[in-house]
């Protein structure tokens, strides 16, 4: 009887063993389905914003929420990423060309101008948005390149710079005097 009770017991061990790292295996397999999804969400988010940017006309509305909920979903996107370093940068210099193609536009753009005037006053902002699009599609498909990420927010404050030298504005300031950021590091 003994050595029956000794067998039954050794077997229910092996059975919660058994079951316990199947169980672990599944909340391992669950945890890391949750953190793709989340991530998914936060790409998805990013890019909703930018398809609101495309078609819109900022002549016609006004463009302040659209860059908004972009500036959310950016900085939903970056928190979510560990290890893109640089990746902020670059989307908040493709931010500042936006608002600046946005202004752009809401000043060449008149009442009672052609549809093909309209379309040449829109293009370069619809340009941007589209190309920004199809960028984060490119990151989340294929990952982080930090060279292409530092190569696109150069890029960009290039525009931004060019765009307002043309249209003789002043560059918007990158800090505010007497305040400083918090480094990450």
């Amino acid at each position: 009887m003994e050595a029956l009770a000794l067998v039954v017991s050794g077997i229910s061990l092996v059975v919660a063993v058994v079951g316990t790292l199947l169980s672990n295996r599944r909340a391992s397999e669950a945890l890391a389905e949750s953190r793709k999804a989340a991530t998914v969400a936060l790409w998805s988010g990013a890019q909703e914003a930018v398809q609101r940017l495309i078609g819109f006309d900022p002549a016609s509305e006004p463009i302040g929420e659209r860059l908004q909920n972009l500036r959310i979903a950016i900085i939903a996107l970056i928190e979510g990423l560990e290890g893109w370093d640089g990746f902020g940068e670059w989307l908040e210099a493709e931010l500042a060309l936006g608002a600046t193609l946005g202004r752009q536009t809401m000043e060449r753009a008149k009442p009672g101008d052609s549809v093909d005037e309209r379309l040449k006053a829109l293009d370069p902002y619809q340009r941007w948005a589209q190309v920004l699009g199809m960028n984060l599609r490119r990151f989340r498909a294929v990952g982080y390149d930090e060279a292409a990420t530092l190569k696109l927010r150069d890029h960009a404050a290039d525009q931004k710079k060019a765009i307002c030298e043309a249209n003789g504005w002043p560059l918007s300031p990158t800090t505010i005097l007497g305040l400083q950021a918090l480094d990450s590091d």
